[in-house]
């Protein structure tokens, strides 16, 4: 049964920086976010129809094949660990780790860093999910201690569902096991998949980081903040010390977020120009990025019924489906649209994800427009 109560009795708020000591701001350009988020998006992307990432149907399709060439068994491992959709499946994601790899920070290295990682700590970050109690590391880590107590491992294994329980309970039998295959099953996804792109994304990368480290620099933290986190708002968690943004090719238009120990990384979309070559030439007269997102945003009657719900009130994703008559992953597929042209917000609050129509978004779509056309006489 859910227990989580409605929210949205409370007023959402974004990370508060004025609270307590302002946490630290990191950007870091690092392809072994884009390794790992591309092992998301092909995992996810059956369940969405192949719709919800730019990176498109023939990618996803072509990445699954040449990873199931290299061995039968990749997709299912994987998809065990990092989730794919079944309920027996953990919901893992292991970006939250990246940070914490000493340089060079590339998918090798970072690699051989996460075998010399102790075993605990891997069983941590695979076995973390929403709503295990604040006690929950101190359970996990009493459970692991030899000798091993029956009955630890019993109060452990309460915390999850039923479905995901016997997934844990394996995990837990054999650490060193789930280590192993989760491992030599990353090694087959960077041989197979991700090494011929390593090098096409990170002069984007590099190139997307430096433009938010000079934003950085020209307006005050909070705001810089607000800006990056594109449309999300995300009440702070205590002990909140430091917050990363790295630039992802893989995850557009999407975000991904996951807030481990004190750390907060965010990874946010590279921008439309940094795809492009500079080398390509760019029609002065052609609509910039932001006003295609935004108008083809609005080109579809699914997404125009949204925002007249929004502008009724903020709602959550069930809600939503319901009232559309769609499904969930339809849904959250026009909301990603909607979200990544600025045209609603996303709050996380009570671990329940809702949806709000952004201010201005009227006064905004003018804004655009006129400075398409330019200059009239």
């Amino acid at each position: 049964m859910d227990t989580r109560t409605d929210g949205r009795g409370a007023p959402p708020r974004a990370v508060d920086l004025r609270r307590g000591r302002a946490p630290e701001i990191e950007i870091l350009a690092s392809d072994t976010y884009d390794f790992l988020i591309s092992l998301h998006v092909a995992l996810a992307s059956p369940d969405y129809h192949f719709t919800d990432y730019d990176v498109g149907r023939g990618w996803i399709e072509a990445a699954r094949a040449a990873g199931q060439a290299a061995d039968p068994r990749i997709l299912g491992v994987l998809g065990h660990y990092l989730g794919d959709g079944r309920a027996t499946s953990l919901h893992a994601t292991l970006i939250s780790l990246v940070w914490r790899c000493p340089e060079p920070r590339d998918v090798p290295h970072f690699l051989e860093w996460l075998r010399a990682l102790p075993t605990d700590e891997i069983v941590e970050v695979l076995l973390d999910q929403d709503g295990l109690g604040a006690d929950w590391s101190a359970v996990l880590a009493a459970t692991l201690a030899a000798p091993r107590s029956e009955e630890q491992r019993i109060h452990l294994l309460t915390r999850y569902v039923e479905e995901l329980r016997p997934t844990v309970a394996g995990v837990i039998a054999n650490p060193e096991g789930t280590r192993d295959e989760l491992l030599k099953a990353l090694d087959v996804w960077q041989a197979a998949v991700f090494a011929e792109w390593a090098s096409r994304v990170h002069p984007m990368l590099r190139r997307e980081a430096a433009l938010l480290e000079r934003r950085r620099s020209e307006v005050p933290t909070d705001r810089f903040v607000e800006e990056t986190m594109r449309g999300v708002q995300w009440q702070r968690p205590s002990g909140l010390r430091r917050i990363v943004f790295a630039p992802s090719y893989f995850c557009r238009p999407a975000v991904f977020y996951h807030f481990w120990r004190d750390t907060l990384t965010f990874v946010l979309p590279v921008e439309e120009d940094a795809i492009e070559s500079a080398t390509d030439m760019v029609d002065p007269e052609a609509p910039s990025p932001e006003v295609l997102r935004f108008f083809e945003a609005l080109g579809d009657p699914t997404r125009l019924r949204i925002l007249r719900l929004l502008a009724e009130r903020e709602m959550y994703l069930t809600e939503l489906s319901e009232r559309l008559k769609l499904t969930k992953a339809t849904t959250k597929h026009h909301m990603v649209r909607l979200r990544a042209a600025g045209l609603v917000t996303l709050y996380d609050r009570e671990r329940l994800t809702y949806y709000a129509l952004r201010v201005d978004v009227a006064r905004h779509a003018r804004q655009l427009l006129d400075r398409h056309l330019g200059p009239r006489g």
